[in-house]
């Protein structure tokens, strides 16, 4: 992959997979109604600045890790 791809599909899964889940974990805690879409994007916000690194960092360690297990 080219540095543009992995950049590009880096972001693209970080912010898919942390509004999806800052979604359940809203509606779950917090409900549908009221102010419901401004806590579900602090949410999302949060949680993309936590996993945007997380998706440049442990891909490669994986595949490190799942060469050494010669999976």
């Amino acid at each position: 992959m080219t540095l543009r791809q992995i950049l590009f599909s880096g972001f693209w899964t970080a912010l898919i997979m942390s509004l999806c889940i800052a979604f359940v974990i809203t509606a779950a805690n917090a409900g549908l109604g009221g102010r419901f879409t401004a806590e579900w994007l602090a949410n999302a916000a949060v949680g993309f600045i936590i996993s945007l690194p997380l998706s440049f960092f442990l891909p490669p360690l994986l595949m490190k890790i799942m060469k050494l297990l010669k999976i």
